[in-house]
């Protein structure tokens, strides 16, 4: 196990160079000059001696090479950049904003998995009885809806209409839960039926079989038999999602006036903030990453036999024939 992981950790190295190239070369081939969309904030357009002074001074008429090794050569050192628009360091403005995006992601996969099993394990247990058939017509109507729909519906419902939660994220405690109910809902849409099929699966094996002829409990099947063989894909999906929402909360962060690393990167590119966008993408990228090993991690640790898979798998690499040659012994 400890192979596999330094393995994943020395693939971080080119996946994170690949990963840099793409977001310093999009940023750079699009369209727009940084400096002239800075100075021209006020309205007015800019004078050709303080344009050609700021692109001097962001380095912006250096060869393309030369800004992407200097790019990188400022990373090595924790430096990101700074930010055009609000003159901020990018790592600050990340920094700022990341908590938020954090709890926001944290909250709304608890309350989907919370939502969710239940109704998956309720759906599995009576299915194609007519709850079966309600919920998940009621998953694919909720699958079908964009998320900035579901969240101006709730904005109009609980925030104008019952008024119980406000309608504009100021920062108060009330105001994370508009957008957090807008991704759970999201979520549970494909987690409920993803859940169902993973419990129905699981009841249809022998040992399911074995145990119910031993005369042990229904609820003991299910809950200690069934859900705890689907737990590790239930933590496989949780894990991807969790990352993907990451940096994926953009247009809800937006809709519901959440500050978050979503609106952030919004703004960067609304103002043409190059050295923030590839700030963030590096960011982003890096922790999905991260969060897809630990996945793997605790899914090795959660179930007994890809942990066993990864033992065999060693032992077959040290286990040589006795001639000296390096086919390994199947």
């Amino acid at each position: 196990m400890k192979k596999y992981i330094i393995k994943r950790l020395l693939w971080l190295i080119p996946i994170m160079f690949i990963v840099s190239l793409i977001a310093f070369f999009l940023m750079y081939l699009s369209p727009g000059d940084p400096a002239a969309i800075y100075l021209s904030q006020g309205g007015d357009a800019p004078d050709a001696e303080a344009l050609a002074a700021l692109r001097e001074q962001l380095g912006l008429n250096d060869p393309v090479w030369v800004q992407y090794g200097r790019w990188v050569g400022n990373i090595f050192r924790g430096d990101l950049g700074t930010s055009i628009f609000t003159g901020n360091p990018v790592a600050q403005e990340i920094a700022n904003y990341f908590p938020n995006t954090l709890k926001l992601t944290a909250l709304s996969m608890a309350l989907t998995l919370a939502v969710s099993i239940p109704l998956g394990i309720l759906c599995a247990v009576f299915e194609n009885k007519w709850i079966d058939v309600v919920l998940r017509v009621l998953s694919f109507i909720n699958g079908s809806m964009p998320g900035f729909f579901i969240a101006m519906l709730l904005i109009l419902i609980l925030g104008v209409r019952l008024r119980w939660l406000p309608t504009i994220s100021s920062g108060s405690a009330l105001g994370i839960w508009m957008p957090t109910f807008t991704l759970a809902i999201a979520l549970s849409a494909s987690y409920v039926r993803q859940i169902r099929n993973a419990i129905i699966e699981e009841l249809g094996q022998d040992y399911i079989r074995m145990e119910r002829a031993k005369g042990i409990k229904e609820w003991a099947v299910l809950f200690k038999g069934a859900l705890k063989c689907a737990l590790p894909r239930i933590l496989t999906l949780a894990g991807l999602n969790f990352g993907a929402l990451l940096g994926g909360t953009s247009i809800i962060e937006i809709v519901c006036t959440y500050q978050g690393l979503g609106r952030l990167a919004v703004n960067s590119i609304t103002n043409r903030d190059y050295p923030l966008m590839q700030g963030y993408v590096l960011v982003m990228a890096f922790i999905y990453v991260i969060v897809n090993l630990v996945v793997d991690i605790l899914h090795a640790y959660v179930d007994p036999r890809v942990k066993q898979q990864y033992m065999k798998s060693a032992v077959r690499k040290k286990v040589r024939l006795t001639d000296g040659s390096n086919k390994v012994v199947q």
